[in-house]
């Protein structure tokens, strides 16, 4: 049996950030300008994808944009900007069990104080 077939694998939703995650990114240089993808973050969605799961993608830009973008760099993705399996009550963030970003910090219980420390000396992978 495959890892695929595992019987009661429980199947997710993968929410991936599009700038900085998926594509490049080195600053906002205007609306439609695009860079490469960034191969690592695309095998590791195809591995995803292999193991049954879904595949969302949420960024400020238009749908229409990043639609076309993961259709020419064959980018296998599910929804964008919305999970229609979990509409919930809230048309904001798109549900999902594990959200992928450049721009995060990961809140593990730090105290306050060191919650405010990593706030002010984030910097972006492509900022360092």
């Amino acid at each position: 049996m495959s890892n695929v077939e595992k019987e009661g694998e429980k199947k997710r939703v993968y929410a991936f950030d599009f700038d900085g995650v998926i594509a490049g990114y080195h600053g906002f240089k205007g609306v439609s300008h695009t860079e490469k993808p960034n191969d690592e973050v695309v095998k590791a969605i195809r591995v995803l994808k292999s193991e049954g799961h879904r595949i969302l993608i949420y960024s400020t830009r238009g749908n229409e944009l990043i639609q076309k973008y993961c259709a020419e760099h064959d980018i296998p993705v599910d929804y964008f900007n919305r999970n229609p399996e979990r509409e919930g009550e809230n048309p904001g963030k798109p549900i999902a069990y594990v959200y992928v970003d450049d721009r995060a910090i990961c809140y593990k219980g730090q105290s306050a104080e060191k919650l405010v420390e990593e706030i002010k000396n984030f910097k972006a992978h492509w900022e360092e």
